[in-house]
């Protein structure tokens, strides 16, 4: 995507123009299916600690008998043998990992970008410390592929000249 094909929307280059500067890239994620047990989360990340694996970002939703643990980590195919071999149920998909400042109204512009593209976002989770630092947020979406071009167009405008605000 170039960045005249983003100045055809104002909604969609105003909503850009807003936005801190960004950086994107397309990750593994992993789906964990996990017992919902004292311990269970313990063995899992023992698992992957003990192989010298990082967890860089981390989701666990639970229902009544069992967890969803999501994980974006450091060696995603190793990580997954590892898993598989501890007996746990491993599922894999793309996500885009963004790293952003954190900001009032980050994630409002930059779900309106998205959307304004006629990307759905299926879910998302992330975090930060403080305002101000920089968060990395996990987007899993209908469109992996355009949703990369639309958010690193947010990327490259960033030393195009566009202001930022925050």
């Amino acid at each position: 995507m170039t960045i005249e094909i983003l100045n055809t929307s104002f909604g969609y280059f105003f909503a850009l123009s807003l936005l801190l500067p960004m950086h994107c890239k397309i990750q593994r994620q992993l789906t964990i299916a996990l017992e919902n047990y004292p311990g269970h989360l313990a063995a899992m990340s023992s698992a992957i600690a003990n192989q010298n694996i990082n967890i860089e970002a981390i989701s666990l939703i639970d229902s009544i008998e069992q967890g969803l643990i999501r994980i974006v980590v450091s060696e995603p195919i190793l990580c997954k043998k590892i898993l598989i071999s501890q007996g746990f149920y491993v599922i894999e998909a793309d996500i885009i990992a963004v790293e952003i400042t954190d900001g009032l109204g980050q994630l409002a512009r930059l779900s309106q970008v998205i959307a304004d593209a006629k990307i759905n976002v299926e879910y998302t989770y992330g975090s930060s410390t403080r305002p101000g630092e920089k968060m990395h947020l996990i987007l899993k979406v209908s469109d992996l592929d355009k949703a990369y071009q639309v958010i690193a167009a947010i990327e490259e405008s960033a030393n195009c000249g566009f202001p930022n605000q925050g």
